[in-house]
């Protein structure tokens, strides 16, 4: 297999949207999540401002009463579908960085939450186009839920760095602004791939993603 190819679609990712179908389907299941997954996928056919709350209550299958039982309003419930979409990506992440070995180093570490980054952004195509382009036409709460999100992940950056630099103190300390751009840059490159050629093509750039984290944070892929 190419070393592209290879890349783009790494043997351990081998049914990666089928183990993690169960954990979609589980927050879908409430009323709530009906609705949460019916705004969704009406801004990812339709985009938000064109989404009405008609829209919204027929695909969830509810009455409005029902929606406002649940949400003050459209923007409401977009705000929610952003963290829910953001839920999703830190639980693949969580999950996967489990199935690990016990020994993995900061290098595996880094490269299995990029690519599971990646994939998730593929396997949820609909909630990718929401926390990745929508929620910047919104209101600066979806925006607060994303910049959490890239927070999040700079945690998860600078705990793998200080595994590197246990096992290898020449590592020097680095600022946490440097390691907050690697999350920025990647989400940003991700948003622009998924306007100009989809979600689908995100995984594609897992390799030079894992190998621009490592360049940041001086480390050598392993």
């Amino acid at each position: 297999m190419p070393e592209e190819q290879l890349r783009a679609n790494p043997p351990e990712h081998t049914g990666f949207a089928e183990r993690h179908r169960i954990t979609r389907a589980a927050v879908m299941t409430s009323q709530r999540g009906r609705l949460i997954g019916a705004m969704v996928e009406c801004v990812d056919r339709k985009g938000y401002s064109a989404t009405t709350l008609s829209d919204i209550v027929g695909s969830a299958r509810v009455s409005r009463s029902t929606f406002y039982e649940h949400f003050t309003n459209k923007e409401q419930c977009f705000v929610e579908a952003v963290h829910t979409g953001i839920e999703i990506v830190a639980s693949r992440i969580a999950d996967e960085l489990v199935r690990l070995p016990a020994d993995a180093t900061a290098s595996s570490k880094i490269s299995c939450m990029i690519t599971t980054y990646c994939h998730t952004v593929a396997s949820e195509s609909d909630f990718a186009r929401v926390v990745l382009v929508e929620s910047f036409k919104v209101d600066q709460a979806a925006v607060a839920y994303r910049d959490l999100a890239a927070d999040r992940f700079t945690q998860l950056y600078r705990a793998f760095y200080a595994q590197a630099r246990t096992a290898d103190p020449t590592l020097p300390e680095l600022a946490e602004t440097h390691i907050a751009l690697i999350p920025d840059a990647i989400g940003e490159r991700s948003r622009r791939i998924v306007v100009s050629e989809g979600p689908d093509r995100v995984p594609e750039q897992s390799g030079t993603f894992i190998d621009f984290a490592h360049t940041v944070l001086g480390l050598v892929r392993t």
